[in-house]
Formats: C-alpha cells, sequence, structure tokens
C-alpha cells in the first residue's frame, strides 16, 4: 500500500464554471488563474504604450512648425557706391533683427510612416504574444496542482472505504471474542492497520491542504478541504499530431515583422516631397535696399532623395533574408521537437488505456479473494494478519486503478496542452 501511496509524491507538486459553490473544474481554475495573474496586466500596458507611439508616427504629416528670433550686429554691410551726386542710396544698418515662423508640410515621405507604424504595429503583436507564451506556463502549473489535489481526493475515497471495511470487520471480530471463538490478536491487528488508514488519511489530507493553498493562491479564491475537483473528461479520444503551439504563432509573427522592415528599407531610397513657408517681421526683409521695418514671406514646395541609400539597401535585405531563414529554421525544429515529445504523451495515454483495462480485472479478482478471507477469518480458518493481507492487496489494486485514471487524464491533458489545443 505504501508503495503506491508514494506515486502521488514522487508527481510534480505543484472547462467550465463550477456546477456547485464546492466543485470546481480544470477550465475553471485555468481561466481565473489567467485573469488573476498580475503579468496579464502588460498586454494592456504593451497596447496602451504602442497606441502612443503610432499616434507620435502620425505627428509625421502635421505642419512642422518653428520660431526663430536673432538679433545681430555686423562689422559691415552692403554698400552701393555712389556713382552720381543726382542718385543717392540708402545706407544699411549694421544692426539687424529678424523674427520668423517656419512651416514645413511633408507631402509625401516615401512611405516611411506607415511602414513604422505597421512595424509598430507588429512589434505589439509580438510583444502581447510573449505575455501569453509566459501565461501558458501558468496554466502548465495548474494542471500538475490540480491533478495533486485530484489524487489525493480519489486516494482518500479509496483509504476510507478500505478503513471503514476494517472497522466493520473489528466489531465482527470483537463480537467473536466476548463469544470466546476469536483471539484478542485478531482484533489487535486490525487496530493496528486502521491506525495505519489514519496515518495514510493524515498524509493525504495535508499533501491536498498544502496543494489547495497553492491553487487557491493562483486563482485568488479560497478552497476548503471539500472542494471537490471534477474529473476532466472527453479529452483525447485518439491523439492526432496538430500544432497549434503559441510559440509558432510567436515565429510567424516574427517572420511578418521582418517583411515590414524590408519594406521600410525600400522606403528609405524613395524621394520626400515637401511643402514650406516662411513669414517674419525685421530689418532688413527680402528686399535688402530697404532699412526699413517690415514683413515679409516665402512659399514653396522641395523635395529630397538620398541616393546614397541604394549603397546599402541591397545588403540590408539580404540580411533580413537571413533572419526570416533562421526564423523558419526555428519553426522546423520547434515542431520537430514537439512532435518527438508528442509520442510519450500520446504513447502514455495508450499505455493506461490497457493499465486500467488490466485493474479492473485484478481488482474484480482481488475482491473476490477478500471476501473468501473475510469469510474464513470469521471462521477462524486464517488470522486476522492474513486476512489484512489480502484487504491491503486488495486496497492497493484499487489505488493502482485510480493512479492510472488520474495519469491518464493528466497524459490527455499534457496531450492538449503541448499541441496548444488547452
Amino acid at each position: 500500500m505504501k508503495k503506491i501511496l508514494l506515486l502521488f509524491f514522487i508527481l510534480p507538486f505543484t472547462g467550465a464554471l463550477a456546477q456547485q459553490a464546492d466543485t470546481i473544474s480544470l477550465n475553471y481554475c485555468r481561466q481565473l488563474a489567467l485573469e488573476n495573474y498580475p503579468l496579464i496586466k502588460q498586454k494592456d500596458l504593451l497596447s496602451e504604450a504602442a497606441g502612443l507611439r503610432i499616434k507620435n508616427l502620425s505627428t509625421n504629416y502635421f505642419p512642422q512648425l518653428s520660431l526663430n528670433g536673432q538679433a545681430t550686429y555686423q562689422s559691415a554691410v552692403t554698400e552701393i557706391p555712389q556713382i552720381s551726386p543726382l542718385m543717392e542710396f540708402p545706407s544699411m544698418s549694421k544692426d539687424q533683427y529678424k523674427i520668423t515662423l517656419d512651416v514645413n508640410q511633408s507631402i509625401w515621405d516615401g512611405g516611411i510612416t506607415s511602414a513604422q507604424k505597421k512595424l509598430e504595429t507588429s512589434s505589439l503583436q509580438i510583444d502581447q504574444m510573449n505575455v501569453d507564451v509566459e501565461m501558458a506556463k501558468i496554466k502548465e502549473r495548474v494542471n500538475l496542482i490540480y491533478f495533486n489535489i485530484l489524487l489525493a481526493q480519489q486516494n482518500e475515497k479509496v483509504v476510507m472505504n478500505i478503513q471503514e471495511e476494517l472497522k466493520s470487520k473489528l466489531k465482527k471480530t470483537e463480537a467473536g471474542i466476548k463469544n470466546e471463538v476469536m483471539l484478542q490478536s485478531n482484533a489487535d491487528i486490525l487496530k493496528a492497520e486502521i491506525l495505519k488508514t489514519e496515518q495514510q488519511l493524515i498524509e493525504l489530507s495535508n499533501a491536498k491542504s498544502a496543494s489547495l493553498k497553492m491553487l487557491s493562491e493562483y486563482i485568488n479564491r479560497t478552497l476548503s478541504e471539500t472542494t471537490e475537483l471534477i474529473i476532466p473528461e472527453g479529452l483525447v479520444m485518439e491523439p492526432v499530431y496538430d500544432n497549434k503551439r503559441l510559440e509558432m504563432q510567436l515565429l510567424d509573427l516574427q517572420l511578418n515583422k521582418l517583411d515590414i522592415s524590408k519594406s521600410l528599407i525600400n522606403t528609405k531610397v524613395m524621394p520626400r516631397f515637401y511643402a514650406f513657408g516662411q513669414g517674419g517681421y525685421g530689418r532688413p526683409g527680402f528686399n535688402m535696399l530697404s532699412n526699413n521695418f517690415g514683413f515679409f514671406y516665402i512659399v514653396g514646395a522641395k523635395m529630397s532623395w538620398n541616393i546614397s541609400g541604394f549603397y546599402q539597401s541591397g545588403r540590408e535585405k539580404r540580411i533580413v533574408e537571413i533572419q526570416k531563414n533562421l526564423l523558419n529554421t526555428q519553426k522546423e525544429t520547434f515542431d520537430k521537437s514537439l512532435k518527438i515529445a508528442s509520442q510519450k504523451d500520446a504513447a502514455d495515454i495508450t499505455k493506461y488505456k490497457q493499465l486500467i483495462s488490466k485493474d479492473n480485472e485484478i481488482i474484480r479478482l482481488r475482491q473476490n479473494i477478500t471476501k473468501t478471507a473475510s469469510t474464513q477469518l470469521e471462521n477462524g480458518v486464517i488470522t486476522a494478519t492474513e486476512y489484512v493481507t489480502e484487504l491491503n492487496a486488495e486496497m492497493m489494486a484499487k489505488l493502482n486503478l485510480e493512479l492510472h485514471k488520474i495519469q491518464m487524464k493528466m497524459a490527455e491533458v499534457n496531450y492538449l496542452n503541448s499541441m496548444g489545443k488547452l
């Protein structure tokens, strides 16, 4: 019996809404764990920050205004020589003053703003998917704790049933002792076995209590010792490989970002068109022959084309292609590793189905043996020790069955989780 119970303790210690106040399901726990884990807040924060950056990029097409002012004194000014007494030109002041408002309006920036917005959106998707990948690990931890509690609950039921059987047998034995047809030693042996079951229940209760506290912390809901965990049903009929992992989606998003980066490189070699204007007040204005303060303005359009960008764009695109090839290699490697790992879970599901079938046969035979031993004990044919040996063998068979049932469900959950379907 102790060997079977040890199987529980070597497990990693770590849907639908509950139908009743003291009943919860695995899906319900996973859902609450995701909703209450602090990491989930990052998604909203990342979205807010990206939204602000995109709004800043939108200002690239807003008029760019700058107010400038200056006052200068120069050692010499332009002078027009007097070629005739009848013609006198005004002399320019050596102190000059000017205040201007400059306006630049982008007409077309070569598509760089649009590409930067797409790149920002792509970065946001990657950052949020990274959060989802981390959150998936929380679901795995909840799975382990949930099955830990589930196994403890099922083992408790089995041990309590055996305990009731021992207590029932003890009453009959004590009656036999009063009638002087049975020995006191038989009753002592049964009492000792009852105490052993009480020890086992204490161990199971403490392990379950610790796991319940851990699960309570994850789902932010207090779970009591009486909380019943529902065994997941209708999970995997036949394992079929179908990779839906978030990591694959993350790699696809990274590939998409590289495509956008490639389009951003193209914008670097595109011409840009602008409109501009300047209005001001000062001395002198655009009329250099006037030494009076006055208003002035200028408007126009211009183009700029950084032709030297062609020197590097080809190599930059090649770098992006290499990065894409690296990511595609990562995808293939991840998918291959997952396919290999999934074979174990698929094999475990088949193995536990076969073991459960044999467990049921063993339990049926053990129950018959225990029933015969019970009759023999009451008739004084065997001792209480011999009866307890057969009873323990039956309990071990039942514990094996419960263990294999939970392990099969756990293998099914692990398989679906590894496929990214849970």
